[in-house]
């Protein structure tokens, strides 16, 4: 009697080999064999069973992954075919649950400096002082009172959250706090007496409400790789707004962090910071190296400095209106009660603004912008509150009456106007990009729109603009006599170069043709005369690099031919000189980069990604020789392309002593 495949578990004859079976065999098979309602279950992806198997019988069913074999009766269900891929760690569901498991441990595991464990399973010890350090940086970071670390709410939460965390008093993280800036200072510092980086500064004057005159005093400047960096120096007490008082304490400042190669100096208008500047650049010219161009263009003037005051004066012009406005915002946020009658007069009108009324800083114009282009949107509202609200109308016409349609209509029109100034404000108010490129932009900008508004039409725009006119060529002095240093900065825009700065003098400032010639080649004399400094500079610093190693090679007797020797590097000094002098213009003549409509450019990179960088000397002769050492054979190597390889490479420094 034939043996029935109950009493048997040998696989039938035409049954693949185990662990042979790849899920699209086992997917044909399944699909050979669905039911006719179509709802064959999803595990018969991952095994195989005999054709024309009886739903009846017991059947051996052989796993598409491994060897196993798994008993199966059709009245039990697919259960035990579940289980098996459930404990068998290989199954793809398997590894990408285990994967995505492991991920999240990883991700929260921490050691106990903050820093990211490789190690998935490396255990959490607990710090006391890595907390205390933390909690500093907290305090510090989100301008909290000292007293916070008393409050009972936190030190409740600190019990709960940590329990080996001991509390400490305000006193305790007041010292914390210091401590962490000393030793932040200490790494700044070192970094300036290193690195001998020339500094661009910016600097600003107060006097707070408790009557004291306050200075603070900013750095910024580009590492070696090409990023901008800004960090404030000093926050301090000065004996008065004096000229010469200023200028001592900000010498006081740059002598205490050991920064003595300057820039640039960007101020406002007073003139007491005319006074400053000339202090500095007496004292610090006695030192080498201290200015660029001999401190010529040392002095810079705030742009944005100057376009508040010349809004401020245009202002002036809609004083009235601006001041109804102003009543009717600020009576509107007044109380709960107010703000509620605004906002269903908002809902009647069916105003759909998410924007909340703002009230200005009179003293600032750009808050003024804001309160007036947002209150512009919410007209309707305050018509309604005249009608509404019968304190609404009765209070302001107390101080200055409600705004009149015509209030409204110069609103619309100053936002409007005011918005490139806004823009511009923004633009060159940015502290984490280069702003220098954008100023003469800027300017050109500024007085071309001040120029269209005086030939038009409107009566109110047109006085506004020319009173503006005034104030911008009492601040900003005619474009021949602008800082030439905004100038470079302009042309080293590679996607203007000297060619814009050309077109605007002729185009938007209308100077003639002959005058156009001779500034563009005084900026031209500029820039050549700035490349020859730097390199020169570069020159004298690989030279004191590399004078230490000169000393311990053995000095020869006597050099053969040492006139001649010497006169021939004259010479070749005079033609890699002009050589170099060659760069400028080639940058200048190679093809801008074309402007992209809403499109920014990150000035920075492009000279990173475009700029000439190069190894030392010893690091070339190190990658030269290990490379021939890992060969391990004799290929000869072709050093003059292996060199020029190494040298595009990105300057790096080693201390071959330790090495």
């Amino acid at each position: 009697m034939a043996e029935t495949p109950l009493q048997s578990d040998a696989p039938p004859p035409d049954a693949p080999q185990p662990g042979t079976l790849s899920v699209s065999h086992c997917q044909s098979q399944v699909s050979s064999l669905k039911r006719k309602n179509n709802k064959e279950s999803d595990i018969w992806q991952h095994f195989c069973r005999p054709d024309n198997y009886d739903p009846k019988l017991q059947y051996t069913l052989h796993c598409g992954y491994c060897d196993a074999q798994v008993k199966w009766l059709s009245a039990n269900g697919t259960s035990a075919m579940r289980n098996h891929l459930k404990i068998y760690s290989k199954f793809p569901e398997n590894i990408n649950a285990n994967s995505q498991r492991q991920k999240k441990i990883t991700s929260v595991m921490k050691s106990s400096s903050g820093a990211e464990n490789v190690n998935p399973i490396a255990l959490w010890k607990f710090s006391h002082d890595v907390c205390r350090e933390e909690l500093a940086k907290m305090i510090v970071l989100d301008e909290l009172p000292f007293k916070f670390v008393e409050n009972e709410g936190f030190r409740r939460f600190c019990s709960m959250m940590q329990p080996l965390f001991k509390p400490i008093s305000r006193v305790t993280i007041a010292k914390d706090c210091m401590g962490l800036y000393v030793a932040e200072r200490k790494k700044l510092k070192s970094m300036f007496l290193k690195s001998k980086q020339r500094i661009c500064l910016t600097t600003d004057a107060w006097t707070s409400n408790q009557n004291l005159s306050y200075m603070c005093l900013t750095s910024h400047w580009i590492d070696k790789d090409w990023n901008l960096h800004k960090k404030i120096l000093n926050f301090c007490v000065i004996s008065s707004h004096k000229g010469e008082a200023i200028g001592r304490r900000i010498e006081e400042c740059l002598v205490d962090w050991g920064i003595q190669k300057l820039c640039t100096l960007t101020v406002d208008y007073a003139t007491s910071n005319d006074t400053a500047i000339t202090y500095l650049k007496r004292k610090f010219f006695k030192r080498n190296d201290s200015f660029i161009l001999g401190g010529r263009y040392f002095q810079m003037r705030c742009c944005a400095h100057v376009l508040n005051l010349i809004v401020k004066d245009g202002l002036d012009e809609l004083d009235g209106a601006i001041n109804r406005i102003r009543a009717a915002v600020k009576y509107a946020r007044s109380s709960p009660q107010r703000a509620q009658i605004f906002k269903s007069c908002v809902e009647k009108e069916g105003i759909d603004c998410k924007r909340m009324l703002c009230l200005d800083v009179t003293t600032r114009w750009n808050s003024t912008f804001l309160m007036l282009e947002t209150a512009a949107k919410f007209e309707k509202a305050f018509d309604r509150m005249i009608d509404d609200d019968d304190k609404f109308k009765k209070e302001l016409e107390d101080v200055c009456g409600p705004p009149t349609f015509e209030d409204w209509e110069d609103c619309r029109l100053l936002t409007t106007f005011l918005q490139k100034f806004y823009d511009a404000t923004t633009k060159l108010s940015g502290t984490s990009y280069v702003t220098s490129h954008l100023y003469f932009s800027v300017v050109s900008s500024i007085e071309n729109k001040l120029n269209t508004l005086m030939c038009g039409f409107d009566p109110c725009l047109k006085a506004m603009a020319v009173k503006m006119k005034l104030k911008f060529h009492k601040y900003w002095e005619p474009v021949e006599k602008m800082n030439m240093m905004l100038l470079i900065a302009i042309v080293l825009d590679p996607r203007y170069k000297l060619t814009y700065v050309s077109w605007c003098y002729e185009k938007h400032f209308k100077l003639e043709s002959s005058t156009v010639v001779e500034l563009t080649e005084k900026i031209m004399d500029t820039l050549n005369t700035l490349y020859v400094e730097y390199q020169q500079l570069e020159s004298c610093n690989a030279s004191s690099s590399s004078q230490n190693d000169e000393l311990e090679v053995d000095q020869p007797i006597f050099n053969e031919n040492d006139d001649l020797s010497e006169e021939y590097e004259k010479h070749m000094a005079e033609v890699e000189n002009n050589v170099d002098k060659n760069e400028v213009k080639q940058y200048l003549d190679f093809p801008r980069e074309k402007v992209q409509a809403n499109s920014s450019l990150d000035i920075l990179a492009w000279w990173k990604l475009n700029s000439s960088s190069s190894l030392s000397p010893k690091t070339v002769e190190g990658l030269i020789c290990a490379q021939d050492w890992f060969r391990g054979s004799n290929v000869a190597i072709d050093l003059e392309d292996v060199a020029e390889e190494f040298q595009a490479f990105e300057e790096l420094e080693f201390d071959f002593d330790e090495v």
